[in-house]
């Protein structure tokens, strides 16, 4: 297997991982692809020496290789890799709809694709999901959104791989990234609310989601309540419990709606103030997914998830046939705008 070597140095090999551990090239292969045939001892050790020798297997000759073992077409394609720290039956609506868009739009660019998860504690020993990427030929890595939200500088080699992320929720390291225009969206939302007769708007939004998307949410209640709306409400920006922030700012504000970032978040706003969803307060979000009929449950903006993960893909695939790997000098950010739409 060609190979490439670091630093300018020489080109380690197979063969010379083998001779230093007392192995066969056969269980160094089987080893660095993480076949349970090779003993975890076996494993660990062919791994340390390998990365000890700077040794890296050069993507092009992994497809053939895939392609030689398996026969198939497929293995000669390259390879985008999703990933994301959310439990395996527990991710949101927008993640699944996220990464549908996102997988869609690979195929159409003739890529395979695949989801990896990010298991707890991956960041602190990382070599076995570098040696997983790595056997299978990845080129592009796409970050998924993110519960909890994490920094992953840790997570990988980064000169090896095309990388970009759909989401605010990777904190770090710096990537290029596709995400929704909050700022946008959420000053669609107010104007559209206040033309329906709406005249004191209520933002209430978590102070560290507020903090990633750079205060787009905040920002867009004060630009609102400051230039265009009747009557201004001061956004409730709250940490902690919901409930104990929201009753105070409730019966001092006296909002005719409440606006919030989320459907779960809506009805966790009207449990804490005891009200129905379909009384008298107006209730909308940032972030709804509109039913069968084209209409959510409640009135709000549709971030249009499935479009965010195609426009990530094609960043992505753009970045793989540039061959422009690692992080980038110059982050960018490509912002997207969503849509209103009517409650069913």
């Amino acid at each position: 297997m060609k190979t490439t070597g670091e630093n300018g140095g020489p080109v380690p090999t197979l063969r010379e991982i083998a001779r230093r551990c007392g192995v066969s090239q056969m269980t160094v292969s089987r080893a660095l692809r993480d076949q349970p045939r090779v003993a975890e001892k076996t494993r660990r050790r062919i791994a340390k020496v390998a990365d000890a020798l700077g040794y890296r297997p050069d993507p092009e000759i992994v497809k053939l290789m895939h392609y030689v073992r398996r026969g198939k077409r497929d293995a000669l394609r390259s390879v985008i890799c999703a990933m994301t720290n959310w439990q395996a039956g527990l991710e949101p609506n927008y993640l699944t709809d996220l990464a549908a868009g996102a997988r869609e739009r690979a195929r159409e660019r003739g890529y395979l694709f695949s989801r990896e998860p990010i298991p707890a504690g991956a960041a602190a020993n990382p070599e076995a999901l570098r040696r997983k990427l790595r056997s299978r030929g990845v080129q592009g890595v796409l970050f998924l959104p993110m519960s909890p939200p994490v920094d992953l500088g840790g997570l990988l080699e980064w000169g090896e791989f095309s990388v970009v992320a759909a989401s605010l929720s990777v904190l770090g390291p710096e990537l290029n990234r596709v995400a929704p225009d909050h700022f946008a969206n959420t000053l669609r939302l107010f104007r559209e609310l206040a033309a329906r007769g709406y005249r004191r708007i209520g933002l209430v939004v978590d102070v560290e989601q507020d903090r990633r998307t750079n205060r787009g949410f905040s920002a867009a209640a004060l630009s609102f309540g400051w230039n265009e709306a009747v009557e201004h409400v001061p956004p409730l920006v709250w940490a902690g419990d919901l409930a104990a922030a929201i009753r105070p700012w409730f019966r001092r504000e006296k909002p005719d709606l409440v606006l919030t970032t989320s459907e779960e978040r809506v009805r966790s706003c009207a449990a804490a103030l005891g009200v129905p969803l379909a009384g008298k307060l107006g209730f909308a979000s940032t972030n709804v997914r509109p039913g069968p009929g084209g209409r959510p449950a409640i009135a709000g903006i549709d971030e249009m998830p499935r479009e965010i993960g195609a426009s990530a893909v094609d960043l992505l695939a753009s970045l793989i046939e540039r061959r422009a790997r690692g992080l980038p000098k110059l982050p960018t950010a490509t912002l997207l705008t969503g849509r209103w739409c009517e409650p069913a």
